[in-house]
């Protein structure tokens, strides 16, 4: 024999919700998620520290049933085009933020306010609401408001303005509105790109389009792709933001991808969207269906970003350098120099021992000390060239160029590493800086003159680099 059992959720599910990890910021955005979706152009949130509420109010079409706001798993979108899909969003969001909510609604000329309590529901076990109706004033606007009282977490206004920002971009660059406690809410620029192609399609009965270029100068945003639905983009990840990119460079690399659905789109045509709206369980698969569109300029990107990671770290390597061997000289000076003042006569520094010509300072600071025929010796700049050399320097006692060929398997494995470039740099200026007083000839031949030496100590980087790269290939 069969029957039927009853699984209507007990109440304590409850406390449950109201413990979840969900960041403040996130639940307004599910509330006004709701209120794009109802088609409100003007969406507002008003946070009362004293009060301990955060009210969410909008000038859409008003809701049908306001009950569906705090009914579990309730969704009524009236056949519209809507993010939502689970009946949840709302009612995750109104209990990590306070403890009551009241939905106040006008639709039809008709007034209807419904009131639920999770404490009061929790306390007596019933599934209760209460809702009061009456005629709307006359003239009054259509719209939605939703009040969550006893708020029991820190708000920070300014991190939920920049949420609702970056996730309604779309949105607000159309023209929609939102307020946070009266200041508008800007979206960010939009990233300028180079070399712009795009396209579009069907994934499966999906639409779907795209774009993607190389990032100009000076933005400042993560590379990688980014996804749009309807009024708002999902979340970006280094994870998902790689999709389909067959772990290439992405850093100067951006595109985003627009997920389409039509106004009477059949199941099969809906993306599918987490109740969150954070994400959608085709991204991967349709990166991977985009990425041969995008191959060469990923390439690109990938080329060019390596290009300017050396050119940065060479610069920064040079002027660290260059700071050092500076400052070596004015620390000299403060030792040594002998003056009459204020303060007296300042004597050497003696320490009784008999100092080397070249000394080396404290390990990890980053600084090399030289003697006072070198003073004044200083870098112009770190140079990357297309050569199968490890390095060469060119200039005399006072100026020099240090090269660095991008060819050699050394820096093949290692040039992104500024330690490492730091390190082959400082080698390289030892050989060519260490000198007689009275000569700019370096007395280092077995180091920088010796080609047999010089082959064998090229050699021995390549072997390692090679090494390295070997090993790097047999983990994946």
């Amino acid at each position: 024999m069969t029957k039927e059992i009853d699984i209507t959720p007990k109440t304590h599910i409850i406390r449950s919700m109201t413990r979840q990890d969900m960041a403040p910021s996130l639940a307004v955005v599910e509330l006004i998620d709701n209120s794009m979706d109802a088609g409100g152009n003007n969406n507002h949130v008003v946070y009362d520290a004293a009060a301990k509420c955060i009210t969410v109010s909008d000038d859409g079409v008003g809701a049908p049933d306001p009950s569906a706001i705090v009914r579990m798993g309730e969704h009524d979108s009236e056949g519209r085009d809507t993010s939502g899909r689970y009946g949840i969003g709302a009612k995750d969001a109104a209990m990590a933020l306070g403890t009551a909510v009241e939905v106040v609604t006008i639709r039809n000329g008709l007034r209807r306010t419904v009131r639920a309590d999770f404490e009061e529901i929790q306390s007596t076990g019933r599934w209760v609401a209460r809702e009061d109706q009456e005629q709307a004033a006359t003239g009054a606007a259509t719209g939605t408001s939703v009040r969550i009282s006893n708020v029991n977490r820190k708000i920070f206004i300014n991190a939920i303005a920049d949420k609702l920002a970056a996730t309604f971009a779309p949105a607000l660059r159309r023209g929609r509105r939102i307020t946070v406690n009266g200041a508008n809410v800007t979206p960010p620029d939009e990233v300028q790109v180079e070399d712009r192609i795009e396209g579009g399609g069907l994934f499966g009965n999906k639409q779907y389009e795209w774009w993607a270029g190389i990032k100009t100068e000076g933005q400042k945003i993560d590379g990688g792709w980014r996804y749009e639905f309807k009024h708002r983009v999902l979340d970006s990840t280094p994870s998902n933001r790689s999709y389909g990119t067959e772990d290439m460079d992405i850093h100067k690399f951006y595109g985003v991808i627009t997920l389409i659905e039509p106004e009477d789109a059949d199941e099969e045509e809906r993306w599918a969207v987490n109740k969150h709206k954070t994400a959608a369980e085709e991204l991967e698969d349709l990166c991977e269906a985009i990425f041969p569109h995008v191959r060469e300029l990923l390439s690109r990107a990938a080329e060019e970003h390596a290009i300017t990671l050396e050119a940065e770290i060479a610069d920064d390597v040079g002027r660290e350098l260059t700071q050092a061997l500076s400052q070596t000289q004015t620390r000299k000076e403060r030792r040594h120099r002998k003056e009459d003042g204020e303060h007296g006569t300042v004597l050497p520094r003696t320490t009784g021992r008999k100092r080397r010509k070249a000394r080396h300072t404290d390990e990890g600071n980053g600084s090399v000390s030289i003697t006072e025929p070198f003073s004044g010796k200083r870098f112009s700049i770190i140079m990357v060239e297309e050569e199968d050399r490890f390095g060469w320097v060119e200039g005399n006692r006072k100026s020099n160029k240090v090269y660095l060929g991008r060819q050699h398997e050394y820096w093949i494995a290692h040039a992104r590493d500024r330690h490492l470039v730091k390190m082959g740099a400082m080698a390289l200026l030892t050989g060519h800086a260490i000198t007689t007083e009275d000569s700019n000839q370096p007395i280092m031949s077995a180091v920088v003159q010796c080609d047999s030496a010089d082959q064998k100590f090229q050699l021995t980087l390549g072997n390692m680099a090679r090494q390295v790269a070997a090993t790097e290939e047999a983990c994946v």
